[in-house]
């Protein structure tokens, strides 16, 4: 019945299997007043194939002894369940789960196929917001606050001789920025550099708007303000020493380059566990690299050159992250003599 109007968890290695841990700790959180009120979870989605008996008061009793399947919001359901039989697991044990209130809406008396219809309708017709404007309303993610303050903070030349904010260059409605636009990246891509920054080589991973960054990742001892004020410091000097090459849309725009290059900036980091040697100049360092768009200079590190000569830059941060900072940083190799024109 229920795989009538329902999709399989899968195995633990599916997208909808591994999305069950985040929630339940993000349900868990919420329980805790981790998030105070800026927290939020959608009503259930619930179908019962047996009609309700309503009162006039408007009561009725769920059909516990009957089938209730839910349409929708089901990962959130099984992260529920997840956390009830882990209570201790989750510093929830001396919770009243009673106390918890759940929003749901429930389709009765109706048959699976229309059931069935619900599910296509809420997964196809809504369309999913933009990952770059979810982003840039996260306040809790670290990197997301960070690169907010870089945005706001950092002025940028323009053609007119004059400075306006690096804001007014990023994109936060669409995932990619177009050929003409006048924008530079999107802010998602900008928070890669900011991630990398933070976390260095291990960071890469964690490129993702999905995974959220906070102090704990960092070593004890150190404040937001701080963190803030030495990443937004090094990457305004990096920004504004390279802003016509952003606003080229040069290969330091892309996802893998931006990964790259803010791992490498990570080693001028305080907290940094492979801190650039004092007399290593990272700027000296990156200032014979080629940023144009050319597979000569960027075939095989972070573009990927076709049989037919065509050239493609679809490589993300995760693909080519570790390929480019080896670039950035040892210039004596075979890949960093490439991206020099050497």
């Amino acid at each position: 019945m229920r795989a009538a109007v329902q999709r399989l968890i899968g195995g633990k290695g599916s997208s909808k299997a591994k999305n069950i841990g985040p929630y339940a700790d993000y349900l868990a959180g919420a329980l805790k007043g981790e998030h105070g009120q800026g927290w939020s979870a959608p009503p259930l989605t619930l179908w019962c194939p047996r009609s309700l008996i309503i009162d006039e008061g408007g009561r009725t009793h769920l059909p516990i002894s009957n089938l209730i399947v839910a349409v929708d919001a089901e990962t959130q359901v099984t992260a529920m369940h997840r956390i009830r039989k882990h209570k201790k697991f989750y510093g929830l044990e001396n919770f009243d789960f009673s106390e918890a209130k759940v929003a749901f809406e429930i389709y009765h008396g109706i048959p699976s196929t229309d059931a069935r219809q619900i599910f296509h309708d809420r997964n196809i017709k809504g369309v999913p917001v933009d990952k770059s404007l979810a982003l840039s309303m996260d306040n809790r993610d670290l990197a997301t606050t960070v690169t907010r303050k870089l945005a706001d903070d950092t002025m940028v030349p323009t053609m007119d001789d004059d400075e306006v904010p690096l804001s007014e260059f990023l994109v936060t409605g669409k995932r990619q920025v177009s050929a003409g636009a006048k924008e530079w990246m999107t802010l998602s891509a900008l928070r890669t550099l900011v991630v990398t920054t933070l976390l260095g080589r291990s960071g890469i991973q964690s490129t993702s708007g999905n995974v959220g960054i906070s102090l704990a990742d960092l070593p004890e001892g150190l404040t937001e303000a701080q963190v803030t004020r030495e990443v937004t410091e090094v990457l305004k000097r990096v920004i504004i020493r390279y802003s016509s090459q952003f606003a080229d849309k040069s290969a330091i725009t892309t996802p893998a380059v931006l990964a790259g290059l803010g791992a490498v900036l990570n080693r001028t980091m305080p907290w940094a566990e492979d801190r650039f040697p004092d007399h290593i100049d990272v700027m000296r360092l990156l200032s014979t690299v080629r940023w144009e768009r050319d597979a000569r200079f960027w075939g095989g590190v972070s573009a990927t050159v076709k049989s037919d000569g065509k050239v493609t830059w679809g490589g993300g941060a995760k693909d080519s992250g570790y390929k480019v900072y080896e670039a950035l940083v040892t210039p004596d190799s075979e890949v960093g003599k490439k991206i020099r024109g050497m």
